[in-house]
């Protein structure tokens, strides 16, 4: 799977996580919530479990990952791979073949997979609409981006109205193929250092830096 891709699906969880229900107010309403408690969180980390479906509805790809954000940072790893971006450079460490690819990306590159960047400017991407539910336990919010063209269709964000966390959301691509993100756990201020969020060669002492900048 490429990087971008997973990355997205992280930005969209984090997004999510602390959603007030969508049937007592509006979706723009709502999320105008998630910015500013996001912005007040002091760090959050969560634990998903994500899987990909191809066109004919077959899952073909299944990884579990744990994401750790912090402003403008983001740490988050998977059973494949791990990437840390310290708001300027981002390594990325393939498990696979221990290599790790050092770039930094542009302000647009970085606008596409920073979940602070998408968080803040929402607004600007996606329209948001309520969709009704079958279960009084449920709201469901559905997110489609304004520009034309993108990979994303649409999103789905299924959220438990007993505790208002997001249980599910699903993401649609434009070539039919779609992705479901199951979140079991999270937590606001987490404090974490700036290390949290740099490539440390000590802890990968067999592994290859590539240097893409």
């Amino acid at each position: 799977m490429k990087t971008n891709r997973i990355l997205l699906y992280c930005s969209v969880l984090f997004l999510l996580l602390s959603m007030k229900p969508l049937h007592a107010q509006n979706g723009t309403q709502a999320l105008d919530k998630v910015v500013g408690k996001f912005q007040q969180s002091n760090g959050i980390s969560a634990t998903f479990t994500l899987t990909v479906f191809n066109a004919l509805n077959e899952p073909v790809e299944k990884q579990n990952g744990t994401i750790k954000l912090s402003e403008n940072k983001f740490y988050w790893n998977t059973t494949s791979m791990t990437v840390w971006y310290d708001g300027l450079q981002q390594w990325a460490y393939v498990k696979a073949t221990e290599e790790v690819n050092l770039t930094e990306p542009t302000t647009e590159e970085i606008a596409t997979v920073n979940p602070y960047i998408l968080i803040n400017n929402y607004k600007k991407d996606f329209y948001i609409k309520t969709l009704k539910s079958k279960s009084s336990k449920e709201s469901i919010a559905e997110l489609t981006p304004k520009k034309k063209g993108t990979n994303i269709d649409h999103i789905i964000i299924i959220i438990n109205t007993t505790t208002w966390n997001p249980s599910s959301f699903k993401l649609y691509y434009s070539d039919r193929t779609y992705s479901i993100i199951n979140l079991s756990k999270y937590a606001t201020d987490q404090n974490f250092p700036d290390s949290t969020f740099v490539f440390n060669k000590k802890q990968y002492p067999k592994a290859e830096l590539i240097d893409l900048r």
